[in-house]
């Protein structure tokens, strides 16, 4: 019987222009790329590693050197698939590296039966939800600037958690009436502040704000959403390991990353539990290629809400997967497996 075959090797994406959150700036990342192959099929993986949650490229290549690829010939089934990379994982194992193994693997499977993992997963279209486009921080002028290369996309995610948040704010209105969206990567230190830039927030049409403090203020987010006009979305709050009863004790919704929570058949329960608690949910990413990005879109067509525009922020993206329409709206395309080239 044939058996895998396994290569991976550091991709250095570049972004098309400086990416500035809260916490840092970046001019491009360093993504590890997974290829398994059996029977002349090829299976492709991504691990996008984010040093808020102490992973590296480097740190994505140990754990590839010691995981047991050799088992992945005996998995069946999906159910299979994420039990034997967790019997194989101690609990500091990168996630992006689980997440980049199941890939693989389901992206092998697929076009292994000749069809888009969408279609096998029972999606009846391929067309998905509307995607912001996310600006990220710089000089007013210059976030105008990208708003304005960016005008074909209907929904903009702002990032802010600055000293100057209402200043960036006023200046995107003064050129753009569209719906916003705000990140503030945990920039806000206090309940009081964030009720300020939120009162403001929605006289300025914002329709949601992501994360607006630190993750380990359990207590002060739970007062926020009692009070808060706008719906909460958790982000660094929700790694996939935190119980969604307390998630949606502090938040309306859930920002599910691949990366984040370990892989596809993790994040695809967790929706069907975050809904069933009233949570409404939202797939977003890390700057990835457009493999990471179209294997997010497939679990989005579960949700309400999509963030899936780090392949655009990129110049060299290595595959062509997802498409973002006229509309906003993404479309998975008819290719086999997670559906890129």
């Amino acid at each position: 019987m044939s058996r895998f075959s396994t290569h991976w090797e550091i991709k250095e994406l570049f972004l098309k222009n400086v990416f500035t959150i809260a916490r840092g700036s970046k001019a491009s990342v360093n993504n590890v790329f997974l290829t398994i192959t059996r029977n002349g099929v090829e299976g492709y993986g991504e691990a996008g590693p984010n040093t808020r949650y102490n992973e590296t490229a480097e740190t994505v290549i140990q754990f590839f050197e010691r995981f047991p690829f050799e088992g992945l010939n005996e998995v069946k089934s999906e159910r299979e698939l994420e039990r034997f990379i967790s019997e194989n994982s101690s609990d500091n194992a990168p996630q992006s590296a689980k997440t980049a193994i199941e890939m693989a693997w389901l992206d092998w499977w697929a076009k292994s039966q000749h069809h888009p993992l969408w279609k096998l997963w029972g999606i009846p279209s391929s067309l998905g939800p509307l995607t912001s486009f996310t600006i990220g921080l710089d000089e007013v002028s210059v976030m105008q600037r990208k708003i304005n290369e960016a005008d074909q996309y209907p929904l903009y995610k702002i990032k802010l958690g600055t000293d100057h948040d209402r200043e960036i704010i006023e200046g995107i209105r003064k050129i753009t009436k569209k719906p916003l969206r705000v990140d503030a990567n945990e920039g806000w230190e206090t309940v009081d502040q964030a009720k300020r830039e939120i009162e403001y927030l929605e006289k300025n049409g914002v329709e949601i704000v992501e994360q607006p403090m630190h993750s380990s203020m359990k207590s002060e987010l739970e007062e926020l959403k009692k009070w808060s006009p706008i719906p909460l979305m958790a982000d660094e709050s929700f790694t996939g390991i935190e119980p969604l009863t307390e998630i949606a004790d502090a938040f309306h919704i859930i920002n599910i990353k691949l990366m984040k929570i370990g892989g596809l058949v993790k994040a695809k329960r967790t929706i069907k539990e975050a809904q069933e608690l009233g949570l409404k949910v939202m797939i977003g990413c890390m700057i990835e290629s457009s493999l990471g990005i179209t294997a997010g879109g497939i679990l989005a067509s579960f949700c309400e809400y999509a963030d899936l525009d780090g392949n655009l922020l990129i110049s060299n993206d290595p595959f062509v997967g997802l498409k973002v329409l006229e509309n906003g709206h993404i479309d998975l395309g008819t290719e086999i497996g997670i559906g890129i080239k």
